[in-house]
């Protein structure tokens, strides 16, 4: 059976011959695999040491290519994370973007020349001219606690920190936690953000088993035992990519576990805004051991680059040091836009439509693609931005996002949410909340179903 270093040889003695050029496509996985007669996963081994030495660059939902083209120096670095082309569905024939969970809102337009026209008609502020720690000014602190109180509580306006986003957050706060060569443990699908983050700071990964309510604490106490994990960095409340959300006597399990084993827990909760069933956060069940981080980037726009980093007063220092070395403070230009859509209450509107609509467009998925989705999140009582799809056996992950893009819709593959590569990546998911018309979304939910008819789903989560 070939190795993983076979198949590297393999694919460099294509390039070399010219069989193989710049912008060629390689075999999807399993089709390397079939021809090497080896497994999948060492495939996935060798496509990512033929990645990292730059020799091939992967495209979400789109497959392994090699490096060369004269576009390559553009693109690779955004498909690296992002779909490529993903802005304003610039690639022919896509008519129905369901990879990227970004929220469509009539009014953002709107919403943002009035912030505009607000700053404009206030002048250039003396604050402009000076720096301040990246804690945020006294007045944005306030708003931002303001914010967070229906989230999670009150929070005293010191143990706020003002961050450029979630992932500027999430970063700073697993840089100033660990130190490299340390071990962080995260769901075993996730955010591919955290994943980033981890590699760019030499961190291992703990990939945590989970099932359809989320982490599970035997395999999460099992991880903590066997090696020395620092840091929790986890996304309970309407999870990416999966959906879940942990019951409450969940997290008090995760939570114990964590206390007994010095163990600090990183919730994301970018989602959190989103849940209509509010269960309490790690922030409020143990304020001394967790640290909460939201965004507004799901809630109202990516491109308003705020987030907020709640956390026990004795990690402030640290934070406060490895922040500012970092990105020093949050412009005060941008920060001034959120208080100000804050103060209007723009973003708690955003958030109530927001909720409306996903309840529509999850009510109806739901409906349509039943029969390849777990009873868990068929019998839901809450809404959810987005669905995490099991794919058959006979149905390759690869052929499913190129028969979905053939009819005009983008998917992304679970190749890009697995935290290790020993993980089975036969998923895909679906983002429900970014095409604009409601009758767009419904001809791409349908489109789905055709692909997905007589083939037979396994559970949510194996």
């Amino acid at each position: 059976m070939a190795k993983s270093e076979d198949v590297v040889r393999f694919v460099m003695r294509k390039i070399d011959s010219g069989e193989l050029k710049a912008g060629d496509r390689l075999p999807t996985h399993r089709d390397m695999a079939w021809d090497q007669k080896c497994s999948v996963g060492t495939v996935t081994r060798a496509y990512s040491e033929l990645e990292r030495k730059g020799v091939t660059y992967g495209q979400v939902g789109r497959g392994t290519y090699v490096f060369g083209t004269k576009q390559d120096n553009q693109q690779v670095g955004r498909g690296m994370f992002l779909p490529m082309d993903n802005e304003a569905l610039s690639e022919p024939g896509i008519s129905a973007d369901l990879s990227l969970n970004s929220f469509h809102h009539p009014d953002l337009g709107l919403s943002y020349k009035s912030a505009f026209e607000m700053l404009a008609s206030h002048g250039p502020q003396a604050g402009y001219k000076n720096y301040f720690d990246c804690r945020g000014r006294p007045s944005d602190r306030h708003y931002a606690s303001q914010w967070l109180k229906h989230l999670i509580g009150d929070v005293s306006e010191n143990d706020i920190l003002i961050t450029q986003g979630a992932q500027s957050g999430l970063y700073s706060a697993m840089a100033a936690l660990t130190s490299a060569g340390d071990s962080i443990a995260t769901e075993a699908y996730g955010y591919p953000g955290i994943k980033a983050a981890a590699q760019e700071l030499g961190l291992r990964i703990s990939a945590i088993e989970m099932d359809d309510f989320g982490m599970i604490p035997k395999a999460f106490e099992a991880a903590v035992k066997r090696g020395k994990i620092r840091l929790l960095v986890t996304v309970p409340t309407n999870h990416n990519p999966t959906g879940t959300t942990v019951p409450i006597e969940r997290r008090w399990e995760i939570m114990r576990i964590a206390k007994s084993h010095n163990v600090l827990i990183l919730e994301d909760g970018v989602y959190g805004p989103l849940q209509i069933k509010k269960i309490p956060t790690y922030r409020e069940l143990c304020p001394e051991t967790a640290l909460y981080l939201t965004s507004f980037s799901k809630v109202f726009s990516p491109g308003l680059r705020v987030g907020y980093l709640v956390a026990p007063e004795k990690l402030i220092p640290r934070l406060v040091s490895r922040m500012t070395a970092i990105n020093w403070m949050t412009s005060p230009i941008t920060l001034d836009i959120s208080n100000y859509l804050l103060d209007a209450k723009v973003i708690e509107q955003y958030q109530e439509d927001h909720i409306k609509e996903c309840e529509k467009r999850f009510a109806f998925a739901k409906n349509i693609l039943k029969p390849w989705l777990s009873t868990t999140v068929v019998e839901t009582g809450d809404c959810l931005p987005h669905l995490w799809v099991q794919l058959p056996s006979s149905l390759a992950g690869s052929a499913m996002i190129e028969n979905a893009r053939r009819e005009g819709v983008a998917l992304m593959g679970g190749d890009r949410f697995a935290m290790n590569r020993q993980l089975d990546d036969h998923f895909v998911r679906i983002c429900l909340m970014a095409v604009p018309d409601f009758e767009d979304f419904k001809r791409a939910i349908n489109i789905l179903c055709r692909i997905f008819s007589g083939q037979t789903a396994a559970a949510l989560i194996s």
